[in-house]
């Protein structure tokens, strides 16, 4: 989020003004839902909403929640300040309210063990017009944190968090465009990612960790983070394959994260502070490809309305 903010203001680009298609999985489903209906100003959402005092609502801890955490048999929250939150930013507006932009917010369905694509005017799963709100407490739904999340529909689906399938939704965006009807070379992307983790070892301990893996078993695994490597693993094929279709046409925003950074539930003032630290340095990194990439799509537009001039 903060990276978008810092394009917008820095660069000086209209985020909602110069992209047509909004594509977001976990937070990103309120990101991308928010730019596609025209909530507001990028600045509330980076600022307000991703800010201490709101995170910590959200994860709304009690006593037992912050001495058992994960371990208690049951979800680490109930789920209630989360939707009031997204019911505030978001309102009562639906998905096919949406009219002059796309949007594509991913869940699961853990039951049916479905994908679920939440698209405005296109998909069944969009055909019931749930509020934006809905679609998004569904994606976020992350297992352990929250508890799955019924759909109004008539034939109810419990979804959970969409990173469960696919942590980065480009190469979903991708297959959505060519399925309306544009072409390879007619898709520009900026994907934005939430960090990857990395560890400050040394060789030595590299090695130690390795050796030892080689003897876990499903609960070695599962303490030593496979969830976490299985989403990883997914966003780098996601990148690189959209590297390979796009190529100069696509750029991934990302960057290393502590790993003592990659915890979803931390709210005070200091951990936010550092995680925007690193949005600021993803940031800066990237500055001059985006840029590049966001020039080049101008100029390649304003030669196509050229030529349609022309010869229309």
């Amino acid at each position: 989020m903060n990276v978008l903010y810092l394009i917008e203001q820095d660069a000086g680009v209209d985020i909602r003004a110069t992209f047509d298609f909004f594509a977001g999985v976990s937070t990103g489903a309120l990101i991308a839902s928010y730019c596609a209906m025209g909530g507001g100003s990028l600045e509330l959402l980076a600022k307000t909403s991703y800010s201490s005092d709101n995170m910590s609502r959200i994860f709304d801890k009690s006593v037992w929640d912050k001495v058992l955490g994960r371990v208690q048999n049951q979800p680490k929250y109930d789920g209630i300040n989360k939707r009031q939150y997204l019911d505030e930013v978001l309102g009562k507006v639906r998905i096919n309210d949406i009219v002059d932009k796309q949007l594509m917010v991913i869940a699961y369905d853990f039951i049916n063990r479905e994908l679920i694509t939440f698209k405005n005017r296109r998909g069944h799963d969009a055909s019931y017009n749930p509020t934006l709100a809905e679609i998004c407490d569904a994606a976020t739904a992350a297992p352990t944190l929250y508890p799955p999340v019924p759909t109004t529909d008539n034939y109810s689906r419990w979804l959970i968090d969409g990173a469960v399938a696919i942590n980065d939704p480009s190469l979903c965006a991708i297959s959505e465009a060519l399925a309306m009807g544009y072409t390879i070379d007619q898709i520009w992307m900026i994907s934005m990612g939430t960090g990857r983790p990395v560890h400050d070892m040394s060789q030595k301990q590299q090695d130690k960790i390795g050796t030892a893996s080689r003897d876990w078993g499903i609960i070695g695994w599962l303490s030593n983070g496979l969830l976490d490597h299985m989403l990883s693993a997914s966003s780098a094929v996601s990148a690189h394959q959209c590297q390979q279709l796009l190529g100069e046409r696509y750029i991934r925003v990302d960057g290393a994260l502590p790993r003592a950074l990659m915890k979803l539930d931390e709210t005070t003032p200091g951990y936010v502070r550092n995680l925007r630290a690193h949005a600021d340095i993803w940031y800066e990194a990237n500055l001059a490809q985006v840029r590049a990439l966001l020039g080049n799509f101008q100029a390649t537009k304003q030669n196509a309305v050229s030529a349609q001039s022309q010869f229309g």
